[in-house]
């Protein structure tokens, strides 16, 4: 670019001497200069020629003069950018200590030494040398409103990487007021509060996160119905669970995640009954097979309702698995031993699931058919593992009939 500049000047200093030699041809004018008693006489062209001959020998003087300082230099600077290529290649392959080694090169070479200082203090902290990184920190940060930003963070990623979650967010925090859309800052104050189970803050933080492009609407509904769900699975006694789910936007509380929170919630604080109308209300805009479970809890009191309700569903979904094996636990809890048996089986028939076995061994370990019992148990445990299922004894094909509508008085005596 500099060459590039001083060979256009040189263009228009030609052009502009072409332009003038007829004038100073007609009339080239004199120069008189007296210096010391000494009088020179030139003309006009000459003392110009003379001065730009002067420039140049001085320029040239001075080039020669500062030759091998850049010379120097600039070898210098090569070994520095050597460096830091390999350094950077090491880092990137994860190999901590030559990383660090040739970057702590790199950085003591002359020039910007910002980004070298960064890159070693992740090659530091890749082996847990905290007080090394924070070193490298403090070296990089120069001053500059921008630097400060970056060495700011550089420490807050690290701290997030190591789990210290609680540091990251007040540096973090620290940053998002300064740049509020900042993409990486936000992507890891999110982390924070969805780690630190600070579900609030984190709603809070989605619609700048929409704004900026880091999540499409699919996205911020999944983590806002997570959030609802994780305030939902705080709540310590059943007053305090009733006030988050009023406190949920009506719209999400017909969502499938946090009402299956609430519901599994309800049930561990002891009132399963509190959530038969929503998980009804909720499965009737939209059929899920989590919900479907969770209505079929046999802690609940009021499994007569449930089970006229399922069996209404089964005329419109009689090939649900999850449907069967939540009649199959509800006739269970009221002691229909058949016709529990009945739909556990045809549940595990359409798919074979963890707790589709495990229910039905419990049912069979009641009525005293331990073998088969344990094959459900060991069959649960394969499906978790990822394993196909052992074909059960052959006398659990008689389980396989069909049972009769209106079957329940008969079912039960069994």
């Amino acid at each position: 670019m500099k060459n590039a500049f001083l060979l256009l000047v040189a263009i228009g200093l030609a052009l502009l001497g072409a332009a003038l030699a007829p004038v100073f041809l007609n009339d080239p004018g004199m120069v008189h200069i007296r210096v010391w008693g000494w009088t020179v006489e030139m003309s006009v062209l000459v003392l110009v020629l003379a001065v730009l001959v002067t420039w140049m020998v001085f320029w040239l003087a001075a080039r020669l003069w500062r030759m091998p300082a850049e010379s120097a230099r600039r070898l210098r600077e090569q070994r520095g950018l050597k460096q830091l290529e390999k350094g950077l290649l090491a880092l990137t392959e994860g190999d901590w200590v030559a990383a660090e080694r040739a970057l702590q090169k790199s950085a003591s070479q002359e020039g910007r030494t910002t980004a070298r200082y960064l890159a070693a203090a992740q090659a530091a902290d890749g082996q847990d040398a905290e007080e090394r990184a924070e070193y490298y920190l403090e070296q990089a940060d120069s001053g500059g409103r921008k630097t400060r930003f970056l060495v700011e963070l550089t420490r807050a990623r690290l701290m997030v990487e190591n789990g210290r979650y609680d540091e990251a967010v007040t540096v973090l925090e620290a940053l998002q007021a300064r740049r509020k859309r900042h993409s990486q800052v936000l992507e890891l104050l999110a982390r924070c509060y969805r780690e630190l189970g600070r579900w609030q803050d984190l709603v809070k933080l989605l619609p700048l996160m929409e704004k900026s492009g880091l999540l499409d609407e699919e996205r911020a509904t999944a983590m806002r119905e997570r959030a609802a769900s994780a305030s939902l699975e705080q709540a310590g006694d059943l007053e305090t669970l009733q006030s988050a789910w009023q406190a949920l936007p009506r719209a999400m509380r017909k969502q499938p995640v946090p009402v299956r929170a609430y519901a599994v919630r309800a049930s561990r604080l002891g009132s399963p009954d509190l959530t038969e109308s929503v998980l009804r209300t909720a499965l009737g805009q939209q059929w899920d097979p989590a919900l479907v479970l969770a209505y079929g809890d046999p802690a609940a009191t009021d499994t007569n309702k449930r089970m006229k309700q399922c069996e209404k569903w089964l005329k419109d979904h009689p090939d649900d698995s999850a449907l069967h094996l939540a009649l199959g636990r509800l006739c269970a809890r009221d002691e229909l031993w058949g016709k529990a048996r009945h739909h556990m089986i045809r549940s595990l028939e359409l798919e074979p699931t963890i707790g589709g076995y495990d229910s039905l061994g419990q049912l069979l370990e009641r009525k005293g058919e331990l073998e088969v019992a344990m094959t459900c148990f060991r069959n649960a445990l394969r499906v978790s593992q990822g394993e196909s299922p052992l074909p059960l004894p052959a006398e659990t094909a008689r389980l396989n009939a069909p049972q009769p509508e209106g079957s329940t008085a008969s079912a039960g005596s069994e």
